[in-house]
């Protein structure tokens, strides 16, 4: 008897371990909207990693496609895979001193729950941290980024 319980209670325990392990991944696709201004705390409007007014994703089950003005003044579209690997390509990008480069880009995500952890990294030396959130119908941003210049840390929060 005493055998069976303890089966039993293995069992169950498994169970709710499994759901709570295979929570559902939220579906950030849409198009969002800054809501606010930008944080008081960039570097201008030119610095790394300012929050672009508007970002289009496209999300699927193996990767998630950004579209952003943060890069510069063209918008640009930055591909994550939702498998961890990462994905490096170059691009035609802008100095702040208005000079033209081609620079090189690597890319990297991971679930933790239902939080989505953006990298994103250039041979520009600057680096940035973004973890996602969506709740009650928010994107909400947590972004760090690293620079020459002076590095950030802020919230953003996004609606459609």
């Amino acid at each position: 008897m005493n055998m069976r319980r303890t089966t039993l209670l293995i069992v169950a325990l498994t169970l709710s371990v499994s759901a709570a392990w295979a929570q559902a991944k939220p579906d950030l696709s849409g198009t969002w909207k800054l809501s606010g201004t930008t944080p008081p705390n960039y570097p201008g409007s030119a610095g790394w990693g300012v929050p672009s007014p508007t970002l289009v994703i496209k999300q699927t089950p193996t990767d998630i496609t950004i579209q952003a003005g943060q890069y510069g003044a063209t918008p640009m579209s930055v591909v994550y895979k939702l498998d961890g690997s990462d994905t490096i390509w170059e691009a035609p990008s802008v100095t702040q001193s208005g000079s033209t480069a081609v620079v090189k880009w690597r890319t990297k995500a991971r679930w933790d729950g239902n939080k989505l952890i953006l990298f994103t990294w250039n041979t520009a030396l600057n680096q940035m941290r973004d973890v996602m959130t969506l709740s009650n119908g928010a994107l909400t941003i947590q972004r760090g980024t690293e620079q020459p210049g002076p590095s950030t840390n802020a919230t953003l929060t996004y609606n459609k």
